[in-house]
């Protein structure tokens, strides 16, 4: 399956090898800052395991811990790790919070993404990853918990 560009991170643009980094103060140039900003966006956007905090029994927020990259929406194969507050009692769904705010909420899908978690599927207190899947729920994107 191929991944859409729509969920891929934009790969590193080649540092302009004429154009120096610094200027004669030692500050940065601007070609400098952008290819420092560049690495920066693309080590904090590609495929990761983020911490976070669970709560939230059927509707679970996964709140991202202060020390986590910036999220600024869901990437494929992106994982949210978590330890969970409840056990839950129906159909599951999830959202992200981040630092910037709240990303939507998606279904939970359990089985390599077969089949939307449910009744039971989370227990209190285990620790879970929701990895996320830009193709689940009809191309709407879903977490595949593990």
């Amino acid at each position: 399956m191929t991944i859409p560009a729509a969920a891929q991170i934009p790969s590193l643009l080649q540092p302009a090898q004429r154009n120096p980094f610094v200027d004669d103060t030692g500050l940065l140039t601007n070609n400098g800052w952008q290819v420092l900003q560049g690495t920066f966006g693309f080590v904090n956007g590609t495929c990761r395991t983020i911490p976070c905090n669970a709560s939230g029994t059927n509707v679970i927020t996964l709140t991202m811990l202060q020390v986590s990259p910036l999220v600024q929406g869901y990437y494929d194969f992106d994982t949210y790790r978590a330890v969970a507050a409840n056990t839950t009692t129906g159909t599951v769904t999830a959202s992200v919070v981040t630092p910037q705010g709240t990303l939507g909420t998606i279904k939970v899908f359990k089985s390599n993404g077969s089949a939307q978690a449910t009744t039971g599927d989370i227990v209190s207190g285990l620790l879970y990853d929701f990895t996320y899947v830009d193709s689940l729920d009809g191309g709407n994107g879903g977490f595949v918990l593990r």
